[in-house]
């Protein structure tokens, strides 16, 4: 069941549609008009599929900010921000004016329940090139490919930029269309109901009416409340795959860990490494590159590799990282 490009059936698969940005148009952009050239985004469509989706908690009367891309690219994101879910099925395709098209999956609860109620909005994070429009005194547009980097979520209304710069940018598929009934469908078949036991005419076609059109109203109700049901085991069973996961990648760490690490102390690491792993592993890096035995001479500023050959404690250090990233895929800057 579709309307329009909108995929109803991926509400069903935890996936909403979502206009990720209008383009061929200009867009306010930090005080200023910028030129969305569609020609720009087209060469690196496929690179928004699997960029992360990044939710902001915002403060009251205060403007909501986008991550750094670097905090991004590094997962090093500051407290405000964290990652929820990916994006996935871009495309410039579709009918209407041009756009960039897609769809966001949730690992987070509390957030797909937003995303569903339809309170989220979004804004999209990429790098480009921009000249001055020469169209368009004090406008610019974007002139080189676009680099893309996440998905900004956040509460709509909840600060005072808290809605998207392009009205085009939104979420598609809230609820499935004809599936579930709408307050004023709801109402409107209440009333029905109410005029089929006060009309005029026979007491027996009235009861028979009534009857058929709460069959009908029950049957509806059961198809909302199914779809909730299935919503939040949906929800529930994306819980238990990233605990899942997180148990995994902590299991792959504790094996490089020391003793002292452990133990009683083995609750607070875990919470430091999930806090920020890129920071952790630099810490868990230093700790054994101090450890007796791996240090160069004392005094020589310089040690032995495995070959024999001279290497700087640099050199060291990045032999080190490139271990670890080889080992747990966190790569050390």
């Amino acid at each position: 069941m579709t309307r329009g490009d909108i995929s109803h059936g991926n509400v069903f698969a935890n996936l909403h549609d979502v206009t990720l940005q209008r383009l061929d148009v200009y867009q306010n952009n930090n005080g200023h008009p910028v030129f969305y050239d569609s020609t720009h985004f087209a060469p690196t469509v496929e690179a928004w599929n699997a960029v992360p989706v990044i939710y902001v908690a915002t403060e009251p009367g205060k403007p909501a900010q986008h991550p750094r891309a670097e905090d991004v690219a590094s997962g090093t994101l500051p407290p405000q921000f964290r990652n929820v879910g990916t994006a996935s099925g871009a495309s410039l395709a579709g009918s209407g004016e041009p756009a960039l098209r897609g769809a966001v999956s949730f690992t987070d609860p509390e957030i797909e329940a937003l995303a569903s109620a339809g309170k989220l909005s979004l804004s999209t994070g990429f790098s480009s090139l921009e000249t001055p429009d020469p169209e368009r005194p004090g406008a610019t547009r974007i002139a080189g490919t676009v680099t893309p980097n996440h998905v900004l979520v956040f509460e709509r209304g909840a600060c005072p930029n808290c809605y998207p710069n392009d009205n085009g940018a939104r979420f598609e598929n809230l609820r499935p269309e004809n599936d579930t009934m709408s307050d004023e469908e709801t109402k409107g078949l209440l009333k029905t109901i109410a005029d089929a036991l006060t009309r005029p005419g026979t007491q027996h076609n009235n009861l028979a009416e009534f009857e058929n059109l709460k069959t009908e109203l029950a049957a509806e109700k059961a198809k909302t409340a199914e779809f909730a049901n299935l919503q939040q085991e949906l929800a529930t069973l994306k819980a238990a795959q990233e605990t899942a996961k997180k148990d995994a990648a902590w299991s792959a760490m504790k094996v490089n860990l020391p003793a002292g690490w452990l133990g009683a102390k083995e609750t607070e690491t875990r919470k430091e490494y999930e806090a920020d792993a890129g920071a952790f592993a630099l810490k868990l890096i230093q700790f054994k590159s101090n450890l007796p035995g791996e240090k160069p001479a004392e005094g020589s500023g310089v040690g032995q590799g495995a070959d024999g050959a001279e290497s700087t404690e640099e050199q060291q250090f990045a032999n080190m990282a490139a271990e670890f990233e080889k080992r747990l895929g966190i790569k050390v800057v």
